[in-house]
């Protein structure tokens, strides 16, 4: 008995290798000239997968010395509309393999080059707030020595203290500006209501006499203080209070002769307020 010919089973190129040809088409047929969409803007899909070196044997533009892998490979694909496909494989003495070629690689070099500046333009608007902030640092605090020394105090101020601001500083690069702004209203806030809420350590107030304070025409919720507190935590900045339960925001200074209302006091006087240094962060000013 005669034995039946085994028939060869065509091999469709891998979902990678379509992905790629589809991402470098640029959504348009790879014939020089050739205005036809691969895809229509209501999803209709006529792109063709045409190979350069035919698929089998007796093809158009046939290359024994590839193996199935190569021939249904990337390198050995282009997409064309169904007219241009038709064309191609129709004359293959006219539309060579090297023809076939050169369309691909200018048609994707194209659109490969696009592509990589999409993702520089893409990686380039990737930003963190923390390392664009245009923070100023102190070096010496002279202004502020003189401002001291002018309401007749005897400033503490020492080589330590820049570094100590600047460890300051680096933990308020990390809160989100609006936090820093919600920050300064807080303290102008209890500075406002006076009495002992202010020592050497940083600033305290109870909860309820924040709830005056409004945000977007909103009033201060116990959530966003709740909120605030536990950034400020986070970062060493603060903390929430309980005692009895009455609960107190506290936020925390500077250190000896930066107190709150001695920086507000100091700001107020160049003609600033305390949003340039804990929103802005020109600790700079006090030099």
């Amino acid at each position: 008995m005669a034995q039946a010919a085994v028939k060869k089973v065509r091999k469709a190129p891998g979902t990678d290798t379509l992905k790629r040809l589809f991402a470098l088409s640029g959504n348009q047929c790879a014939r020089p000239g050739c205005p036809t969409v691969l895809m229509s803007a209501e999803g209709t899909l006529v792109a063709e997968v045409a190979h350069i070196a035919a698929e089998s044997e007796g093809g158009p533009r046939w290359d024994a010395k590839l193996s199935q892998e190569e021939r249904r490979g990337f390198e050995n694909l282009l997409l064309l509309c169904p007219t241009c496909h038709t064309l191609v494989d129709k004359d293959p003495v006219k539309y060579k393999k090297s023809t076939l070629r050169q369309w691909k690689r200018d048609r994707e070099a194209r659109f490969e080059a696009i592509g990589d500046l999409l993702q520089k333009s893409y990686l380039n608007e990737i930003t963190d707030d923390a390392n664009t902030i245009g923070a100023t640092l102190p070096k010496d605090l002279a202004a502020y020595t003189s401002f001291l020394t002018a309401r007749g105090e005897t400033p503490f101020i020492d080589e330590d203290t820049p570094r100590e601001i600047a460890d300051y500083v680096e933990k308020l690069r990390h809160l989100v500006a609006e936090d820093r702004q919600l920050m300064v209203a807080v303290i102008e806030k209890a500075l406002a209501l006076g009495g002992r809420r202010e020592s050497e350590h940083g600033i305290t107030v109870h909860i309820d006499d924040l709830k005056t304070i409004r945000i977007n025409h909103s009033r201060l919720s116990s959530h966003r203080i709740g909120k605030l507190a536990k950034t400020l935590d986070r970062h060493n900045l603060g903390s929430i209070d309980a005692d009895d339960q009455e609960y107190e925001l506290f936020i925390s200074g500077l250190g000896n002769n930066l107190s709150w209302s001695e920086l507000m006091a100091f700001a107020e006087s160049k003609g600033t307020t305390l949003h340039a240094l804990l929103v802005d962060l020109k600790f700079g000013l006090l030099d």
